[in-house]
């Protein structure tokens, strides 16, 4: 008996080991679609680059069409045999001239990026050739980085997320984003369900989707390790940053007060437009009995706003640079046109019915 079981188990993984050949790309397909967003009525597919161009890597396009306009879209995937080493995300060609690498990745992100970079090239490749590159910007709160690769031939800017086949594409996520250390926490840490959420104080879906899933997480708190990270878009938004500012602020000085200033600033956002963020923040303080003498040393704080734009940097760098974004037991959420795809998630997530 040991032995049939022993032969059927070889025979199993002979079949599994013929079929992955017959379809070479099946685990590449199993790997994008834990990697990509979950959208409504989502279907991936993988196409294969003939002569991609990249060095040292096989080239696949990806494209994600969802029922939502706003999710999915078309990236690029690369694949080394070598390492199993993954890029996920966009491939831009660098120009073809005598230039030095760095110059010539300056030129193509300032075309994309409508406006004046800096590229610094690590003189250090990584595996299968890529140099990791940094391009920098200034903005009104400091200097923002995009993080990036230059594959060895020196060819190509790749923009996009880095991970191993051999590795869950949730694993890496976490990682990358530092959610064990960045995520303000509330619910079991122990629960098998954890649900990150990526918000904009002054996003208005992020203000609907805090009223409709607070309550539900509320409910469960017992069942779900519920986190949330600022995500302030401070290009589009006027006061994202002091806001994320603040709550960090509070976060440390008085972090039993944390939730309640999410509550307000999210109910209040329409009122809060229209005044000066110093003034909001300075009242709400008074009101709860905060030290803002305290608040105001880590508000104030270039090192912590960099600290924020820095971490910003490596979200954009994975892939989130929309809010609100909800991931989901490692598994990143296309939030629909009403939220009620990620709502329906978080839901199924908890052993909880379909909303109505």
């Amino acid at each position: 008996m040991k032995r049939l079981l022993v032969a059927t188990l070889l025979l199993s993984a002979a079949a599994a080991a013929q079929a992955q050949m017959a379809d070479p790309t099946a685990s590449l397909k199993t790997y994008a679609v834990k990697a990509m967003p979950r959208c409504p009525e989502g279907v991936l597919t993988l196409e294969e680059v003939p002569n991609g161009g990249v060095t040292n890597f096989e080239a696949y396009t990806v494209t994600l069409r969802s029922s939502d306009k706003y999710c999915g879209g078309k990236k690029f995937l690369l694949y080394s045999p070598k390492t199993q080493t993954i890029l996920i995300g966009a491939v831009l060609p660098l120009a073809a001239n005598s230039l030095p690498t760095n110059v010539r990745v300056e030129q193509e992100a300032a075309r994309v990026l409508g406006g004046k970079v800096a590229a610094a090239i690590s003189p250090f490749p990584i595996a299968d050739g890529l140099k990791p590159v940094k391009i920098s910007r200034e903005t009104r709160f400091g200097p923002f980085a995009y993080h990036g690769f230059v594959d060895a031939g020196e060819r190509f800017l790749i923009v996009g997320s880095r991970g191993s086949l051999q590795t869950d594409p949730a694993k890496t996520l976490r990682e990358s984003l530092d959610v064990a250390k960045l995520a303000v926490r509330k619910g079991n840490k122990n629960a098998k369900v954890e649900i990150i959420e990526f918000s904009d104080f002054q996003c208005p879906t992020c203000a609907r989707a805090h009223d409709k899933i607070d309550p539900i997480i509320e409910k469960n708190l017992s069942k779900v390790n519920y986190g949330r990270i600022d995500l302030p878009l401070f290009e589009h938004h006027e006061w994202a940053v002091p806001a994320a500012m603040a709550a960090r602020a509070i976060q440390r000085v008085a972090p039993a007060k944390y939730w309640a200033f999410v509550d307000y600033v999210f109910k209040n956002q329409e009122a809060i437009g229209k005044r000066k963020f110093d003034t909001v923040l300075a009242e709400w303080l008074d009101d709860h009995d905060v030290d803002a003498k305290a608040v105001q040393n880590i508000y104030a704080s270039k090192a912590e706003r960099q600290a924020l734009l820095d971490h910003l940097s490596k979200a954009f760098s994975m892939g989130i640079a929309a809010t609100p974004t909800f991931i989901v037991n490692g598994q990143i959420m296309g939030f629909g046109p009403d939220g009620t795809f990620t709502l329906d998630a978080i839901r199924a997530a908890l052993g909880l019915p379909k909303s109505k």
